[in-house]
């Protein structure tokens, strides 16, 4: 699905639904029950994600932890 992503700009970016872990992190950075009506920005380098029906409303995953 292409939608806008204030993170990205420009052109609007193709999203994808969530993984477990990500739905995991969502539910704790949101405090919400259903991780599901939530997406995630495809573009390298974004961590963005937000909810399927208001681009207004989502966040950003934290930045990977450095190995």
């Amino acid at each position: 699905m292409d939608v806008r992503c204030p993170n990205c700009g420009g052109p609007l970016q193709k999203f994808r639904k969530l993984t477990r872990n990500e739905e995991e992190d969502v539910r704790r950075i949101k405090q919400v029950d259903d991780p599901a009506a939530y997406h995630r920005c495809t573009r390298p380098g974004c961590r963005r994600f937000q909810r399927w029906s208001n681009w207004r409303d989502g966040d950003n995953f934290p930045e990977p932890e450095a190995k």
